[in-house]
C-alpha cells in the first residue's frame, strides 16, 4: 500500500480559500483540537442540547480521539465532517468551531494553532474540553439530561 503524501498548507489557506478549495491538509489542519465536537448532544423535538459528555474514543488529557481512523466505525453516532456533509453538521457544533467560522467567512479565533503557532494555546486558555468534562461511559443514559450545558440554535 502506498502511503499518502502530505499536502501543503498554502500560507493564511483559511483566509484565501473556501472550505470547498481546502486540500486535504488543510481541512484537517484547520481542526483547533477543541474536542468541543466529540461531546454528546441530546435531541429534543426541535432543540439540541450540548453536555459536558465526552465520546469514549477521546483522550481528555489531550482532546484528540484515540482511534481517529476507526471512530466512525467505534461510535454510532460520531461526527465525521467533511466537506459533503459540512452544511447538514454546521447545527452541531459550536460557534467557535472553525470550519463553521470559514464557511461563514469570519475570521479565526486569536487563540487558533493556526495563528499562535501553538496547539497548546486552546487548552491553556480554555477553549477546550480538556479537564470540562466526563466520559461517556460513566454517565448513565438516564442521567445525561443533568449534563446539559446548552442550547445549540438550530
Amino acid at each position: 500500500m502506498k502511503k499518502k503524501e502530505t499536502e501543503v498548507l498554502r500560507e493564511k489557506f483559511w483566509e484565501k480559500y473556501t472550505l470547498d478549495q481546502l486540500n486535504s491538509s488543510e481541512w484537517e489542519a484547520l481542526c483547533d483540537g477543541c474536542g468541543k465536537c466529540c461531546l454528546v448532544k441530546l435531541e429534543d423535538e426541535d432543540k439540541i442540547f450540548l453536555t459536558n459528555i465526552a465520546c469514549t474514543q477521546i483522550d481528555l488529557r489531550n482532546c484528540k480521539c484515540q482511534n481517529y481512523d476507526k471512530r466512525t466505525k467505534l461510535v454510532k453516532n460520531c461526527m465525521s465532517l467533511t466537506k459533503k456533509n459540512l452544511k447538514i453538521n454546521l447545527k452541531w457544533l459550536p460557534y467557535t468551531c472553525s470550519y463553521k467560522l470559514v464557511s461563514d467567512k469570519k475570521s479565526l479565533p486569536p487563540w487558533h494553532h493556526l495563528i499562535t503557532k501553538d496547539r497548546d494555546t486552546v487548552h491553556q486558555l480554555g477553549f477546550s474540553i480538556k479537564n470540562n468534562c466526563i466520559h461517556e461511559t460513566k454517565v448513565e443514559e438516564k442521567n445525561m439530561r443533568s449534563y446539559i450545558i446548552a442550547e445549540i440554535g438550530t
